[in-house]
């Protein structure tokens, strides 16, 4: 590949162009759950990436000090380089939620701010603002109980994107697994 040398001593691919810190977007997923306490907890530690929190500031100051945990929110210029993360900070992409939260009570006003955390998240994604999206859990339920159709973020991501064929893949270090199906019911399995 052009760019491209492999190592006769180190089996790892490397590059001759510059070395760009990479922005990722994270969604927090349902603001009752526990993904605000997941990104949270992440943005604890030292990071080679800029990470973007696409959330309401006020759940993400309530929860870290909730959890005693330090937070200071920065503004995102996404005309700027990317810089590597801080711990305690977070870049912050705001979003407001649509009612109160308390973690644990579920409340289906919040399911459109939900889904507009991974919208904003999608569209900087395809205007090159962000090299990459993590998401936290949602809970499927509460958006459907808002009147939200959601089957999951496979299939969120793929109407998002114009994307027809679409893997959902689980990774850990040493195994990764396609799924042949996405979020679908058992039953609609053997058809």
């Amino acid at each position: 590949m052009p760019g491209y040398s492999r190592s006769a001593t180190k089996p790892s691919w490397t590059s001759s162009k510059p070395l760009v810190t990479p922005r990722i977007a994270i969604t927090p997923g349902e603001p009752a759950g526990i993904g605000p306490d997941i990104l949270l907890a992440v943005a604890q530690r030292e990071w080679q990436a800029e990470l973007v929190a696409v959330a309401d500031p006020d759940l993400l100051q309530a929860r870290a000090a909730l959890l005693g945990l330090p937070l200071d929110l920065l503004p995102l210029d996404t005309a700027a380089a990317a810089q590597t993360h801080r711990p305690g900070t977070l870049k912050i992409l705001p979003v407001a939620l649509g009612a109160g939260c308390r973690p644990g009570q579920l409340d289906p006003a919040n399911a459109p701010y939900v889904v507009q955390t991974l919208q904003q998240a999608v569209d900087g994604c395809l205007r090159r603002d962000f090299s990459a999206l993590v998401t936290a859990p949602v809970q499927k339920s509460v958006i459907n109980d808002a009147g939200i159709p959601f089957t999951g973020h496979t299939e969120f991501l793929a109407r998002a994107t114009g994307t027809r064929r679409v893997v959902m893949m689980l990774a850990t270090p040493g195994l990764r697994v396609a799924l042949a199906t996405t979020h679908l019911p058992l039953a609609a399995v053997p058809a």
